[in-house]
């Protein structure tokens, strides 16, 4: 059975015909009317705002990343139902880092569920990034 969640007029799908991924806290298709603004958030990590990388574990960058963006969206104008789709960038990514990044998604966006791709990568812009987020997100 697909599942779909409507937020005004963009609508999150996981079609039965592919994997439901609402438990991990992404839907596999999001869609948008061409109306409103397109806003493109820049890739955001656990840096403070002088910089400095928060956090030495995967987790604690994770969650440091998430309110980063959190602030990005909100800077924007925008709330979190306004994203409709986020990329993940994860050094040496292992499946154990699953579970903290589920956990942030579902905190920060609840049943809206953006549509998502977690990219495994061998380093980010500084050594000691180890996550970075980046997000679009439709104000209608």
């Amino acid at each position: 059975m697909t599942s779909s969640i409507q937020t005004k007029v963009i609508t999150c799908i996981n079609p039965s015909t592919l994997l439901d991924t609402s438990a991990y806290g992404f839907s596999q298709v999001v869609v948008v009317p061409n109306a409103g603004h397109t806003v493109y958030l820049s890739g955001q990590s656990s840096s403070d705002t002088q910089g400095n990388i928060v956090g030495k574990t995967m987790a604690e960058q994770v969650a440091k990343a998430f309110n980063n963006l959190k602030c990005a969206i909100k800077a924007s104008g925008a709330r979190p139902e306004h994203v409709v789709k986020v990329q993940l960038l994860v050094v040496d990514h292992q499946e154990e880092y699953v579970g903290c990044i589920q956990s942030e998604l579902k905190q920060l966006f609840g049943d809206h569920l953006p549509a998502s791709t977690l990219i495994p990568v061998p380093r980010l812009a500084l050594d000691a990034m180890q996550f970075e987020i980046d997000a679009t997100l439709v104000i209608l």
